[in-house]
């Protein structure tokens, strides 16, 4: 963050900033600003950008991964989503994710959005994917702490866990909803 701020109120600054922490996965700074005259210490995070895929089957199924989560001991039930790596694009990094996590590759990968999780205190963006054409290559890849379980669900199904509180996982939530949106206006 720079110390010139374009669109803040009048008399907002930032006196400084500094990394309090630095990982790959997570970049913590402190700033502290001067809101007209009073300081104001700031915790910011950035974490990377992401991306989140909703396979639909040709038989108007989608493909769902149950995914256990270390932090909530459970398995979850989600859709394919991942980090977007260094020099990658969304697109890639959609179609990458898909494969490793899934072992299926799509005909035609579609982004319908951006968003961003939280810009309260964190920088990252997620991106929304509809995948289409989905053919099995079984070149499924997980990393040592991805314990995943495929499901095809009927979007019935997938509608009715959505609005009863049964998927958690944010990115899965938006994905699913903007995704079905964008998949049920194209008939």
């Amino acid at each position: 963050m720079h110390n010139h701020v374009k669109n803040a109120p009048a008399g907002w600054k930032v006196k400084s900033s500094k990394k309090v922490y630095d990982h790959y996965y997570l970049q913590v700074h402190e700033d502290v600003l001067d809101l007209a005259g009073k300081d104001k210490v700031y915790i910011r995070a950035r974490r990377p950008d992401y991306c989140t895929i909703v396979p639909f089957s040709s038989d108007g199924r989608i493909l769902s991964i149950k995914s256990y989560r270390h932090l909530v001991d459970s398995w979850q039930v989600e859709v394919p989503s991942g980090y977007i790596d260094r020099g990658e694009t969304a697109r890639q990094a959609a179609v990458r994710e898909l494969e490793e996590e899934t072992g299926y590759r799509a005909m035609k990968m579609v982004h319908i959005a951006s968003y961003t999780l939280d810009y309260s205190m964190f920088a990252q963006t997620g991106n929304v994917f509809a995948a289409y054409g989905i053919e099995k290559t079984g070149r499924q890849k997980l990393g040592r702490m991805e314990k995943i379980k495929l499901e095809f669900v009927s979007i019935e199904k997938v509608k009715a866990m959505l609005l009863k509180g049964k998927i958690l996982n944010a990115a899965s939530i938006v994905a699913l909803y903007r995704a079905l949106h964008y998949h049920e206006s194209r008939k």
